[in-house]
């Protein structure tokens, strides 16, 4: 059995980002996704573009959503979320470990030479209601995890695409660990 001291922080942290984008993504809840949805959320870490999601053929049938862990750093308590670099010692009594989380959707989006302005008014729809869902997963995560002894903190909800096929919309949370 692992002892709880052996568990790493940052795994409840990821948790509570998948819950969020499983619930605000389901195709059966109370206000299903435009363009429909999907409660598979694929969880990686790193820096890179999105990992084994083929967009033309079958992955194009629902959204693919993802966790990220984007990266591991401290940060000065007074400071929070900005980065901090210093020659100290882990454990200095003002400085806190922060995980970086991204949160996203990507879909298909159509790429011809001649626009189609009905298709192409119909994606910004599903796409403007993806940015929304993105926004109000980052809230609800937040105040999930937000505690007196944690800082939570959200930036911007960001457009990525269409290159390649592909319009996504992600979400970035600093979180104490």
């Amino acid at each position: 059995m692992t002892s709880p001291a052996c568990v790493d922080p940052a795994s409840e942290i990821v948790t509570v980002f998948i819950a969020a984008m499983r619930g605000y993504f389901a195709p059966d809840s109370e206000c299903p996704p435009d363009g429909g949805g999907t409660t598979a959320v694929r969880f990686f870490a790193g820096d890179g573009a999105l990992p084994a999601w083929e967009p033309h053929g079958s992955g194009c049938d629902a959204p693919f959503l993802w966790v990220r862990a984007a990266r591991r750093y401290r940060s000065k308590a007074s400071k929070f979320p900005a980065a901090h670099v210093g020659d100290g010692p882990c454990g200095e009594a003002d400085v806190i470990r922060v995980l970086a989380v991204e949160i996203g959707v990507g879909r298909c989006t159509s790429m011809t030479d001649t626009p189609n302005w009905d298709t192409l008014a119909d994606e910004a729809e599903i796409s403007l209601d993806d940015s929304w869902r993105i926004e109000q997963a980052l809230c609800w995560a937040t105040k999930k995890l937000r505690q007196p002894n944690r800082a939570v903190a959200t930036d911007t909800v960001e457009p990525f695409g269409p290159e390649g096929g592909i319009v996504a919309w992600t979400g970035m949370a600093f979180v104490q660990i």
